[in-house]
């Protein structure tokens, strides 16, 4: 098994052949460093491995070795984040964990969608096969007080390819015991962590990583200040950087995509910081009028 420091070759290479070159950290603001690790030859190969592409938000493409593309947890384009889902994206099928607009495109309320209607929607529990790809949704519950106005439901997606297992927790609470047997082994977790605890505190998101073990710890469902259009909003999400100081064995992918098999996982857990992707346009700067109401009034995280 390789050792955290080759997986930060892995990933170095990967991000020096997917972003630009002047690419910075969202979180701290630092260019990352080329220099910290040797270059893994292996880098940047999908034939062997899954690709995972953060988009933004809690948005992220997943391509197995056979080219089936999943889309996780699309968001509404302006929607209490400030910026537009990126167009062209176009799936093998979409995986939506709960129906609130930044997780679903909208869906819930009837918005026009990014994808076209004959790509599959797998948004409850069940397994389902595509191709080289397994999903196993499991029933789960959307954190305290959100989610009222649809009973609080929230779908734990568990997506195994190419020998890995990553599980993303869409807004979910805290597990229950039940939860974390059903997921089973977790490589990579998508979880949200930001600043200001939005969905999960400290201790509930330490649990989580208690129960399910994994390999990586991916963040999610930060504000992005390179893609909102207005300083501190949405007022009531938090940036990443201030939630990563002082944590042991974080790691920046310094740009939006990876390629990893199971060789590539450390032996220890890991905070794996992806930037957004390119292809996320960047918003033009407008005024507070045309911003919508904060997330809290308009429907709850």
């Amino acid at each position: 098994m390789r050792t955290g420091v080759a997986l930060w070759a892995l990933l170095a290479a990967v991000a020096a052949a997917c972003a630009p070159a002047a690419e910075r950290s969202e979180a701290d603001g630092a260019a990352t460093d080329p220099g910290a690790a040797p270059v893994a030859e292996r880098a940047g190969s999908p034939v062997d491995g899954v690709t995972i592409e953060y988009l933004a938000h809690a948005s992220f493409l997943v391509r197995s070795p056979e080219g089936v593309e999943l889309l996780l947890d699309p968001y509404a384009s302006r929607v209490w984040i400030g910026y537009a889902f990126p167009a062209g994206i176009v799936p093998d099928a979409v995986l939506i964990t709960h129906p609130h607009y930044d997780h679903d495109a909208g869906r819930y309320r009837g918005m026009p969608l990014p994808w076209g209607s004959d790509v599959q929607v797998i948004d409850g529990p069940g397994v389902y096969e595509l191709g080289d790809v397994r999903v196993i949704a499991v029933e789960g519950k959307h954190a305290d007080p959100y989610g009222m106005e649809f009973g609080q439901l929230n779908t734990l997606m568990k997506v195994e390819v190419a020998g890995v297992s990553i599980v993303h927790l869409g807004d979910n609470g805290p597990l229950t015991p039940e939860n974390a047997a059903a997921l089973g082994r977790v490589d990579v977790l998508m979880a949200p962590a930001d600043s200001q605890y939005h969905i999960l505190s400290e201790d509930q998101l330490a649990e989580i990583r208690a129960a399910l073990r994994p390999r990586l710890l991916v963040p999610m469902h930060y504000r992005i200040p390179a893609l909102e259009p207005e300083p501190g909003s949405p007022g009531d999400l938090g940036d990443l950087g201030p939630w990563l100081e002082g944590r042991p064995r974080v790691e920046h992918v310094g740009g939006s995509t990876v390629v990893l098999g199971p060789d590539d996982l450390p032996d220890e857990e890991t905070i794996l910081v992806f930037e957004h992707s390119p292809r996320v346009p960047s918003p033009p700067r407008s005024s507070a009028s045309a911003r919508p109401p904060p997330r809290a009034v308009v429907s709850p995280p």
